[in-house]
This record gives structure tokens, sequence and C-alpha cells, in this order.
């Protein structure tokens, strides 16, 4: 598990600033002749924040490329002239992590031993005809004429008949 942890540290200017546009977005009704004064006519209390927890709860792991992301917050918060601007996230932490890679297996490989053994099981279980006509089908008269890049396949259809290999 991965375990993430985000502090962001904003200045008192910040948040004074943030109270500030929010009063007037209040008092304005949304109205845009109230936002563009900078300054408003009487001062606005600042509030500090709340301090950060000692132990923050683990950030949500972020989601694959194809989800929509959703905002952090639906509130709209221009950033003042006056405060410093906001770090910038690094794309490292962006970037949704890839999948782990699947390991892919190669083909079990047979020896003409182990495939000579289960022709004989089948032909032992009566099923002589069978076995010929699998190796007629290969354009062969006995299994030592097999070529290695046949073995899979041929291994394949002997299970078909009901060899245990």
């Amino acid at each position: 598990m991965l375990e993430m942890k985000i502090k962001i540290e904003v200045a008192d200017a910040v948040i004074s600033a943030i109270d500030k546009l929010a009063a007037a977005i209040d008092k304005s009704a949304f109205s845009v002749s109230a936002i563009s004064d900078p300054v408003p006519a009487a001062p606005v209390p600042v509030t500090p924040a709340p301090a950060a927890p000692v132990n923050p709860t683990p950030a949500p792991v972020a989601a694959p490329a194809s989800a929509p992301v959703s905002p952090a917050s639906t509130s709209p918060i221009a950033a003042p002239t006056s405060a410093p601007a906001p770090a910038q996230m690094n794309a490292a932490m962006t970037a949704p992590t890839p999948a782990p890679a699947v390991p892919v297996t190669a083909a079990p490989t047979y020896t003409l031993d182990q495939i000579a053994n289960a022709g004989a099981a089948l032909v032992n279980a009566g099923k002589m005809e069978q076995l010929l006509a699998l190796l007629g089908k290969y354009g062969i008269q006995a299994i030592t004429q097999l070529k290695p890049e046949q073995f899979g396949q041929f291994v394949t259809e002997l299970r078909g008949l009901g060899a245990q290999i």
C-alpha cells in the first residue's frame, strides 16, 4: 500500500484575500462589478484557518485516466494578484500509476519421451485407431518424425483424445 501525505501551507494574505472575495461574491449575488473592485469599502475580519491534523487521513488513490476527475471544491476561487502563486503539482504526483505487468509464462515444452509415453497410454486404452488418424493428420507414421515446433499442438490433440500429459 502506498501512503502519501500532502501538507499545504497558506499565507495569511491568501486567507484574507479569499475571505474578501467570498464577502464580495455574497454581497453582489454574483455581480461581476462587485468582484472587480479588489478592496471592499469595509475591512473584512480575518479568521485563521484551522491547524492541520498531526496524522491526516491518506489521500485517495488517483483515478485511472479514463475516469472523470471531480474538483476538490465546488466554490470558484480566484487568486488575488497580491498573493504568491500557488505551488504547482508535479506531473508524477497527478499521473495515474500504470497497472502492474502480468507475468507471461512461456508455453510448456515437451520431450519426445513424454509424448511417446502419452501415446502408449492411449494405445493401452484401446485408442490405437484414433492415434494413427492423428499421426496421419500430421503426415507422419511415427511420433519420432514430429518436428519440435509441432510438439505443443500435437500434445493438445493428444489431450483431446484423453491422454494425461
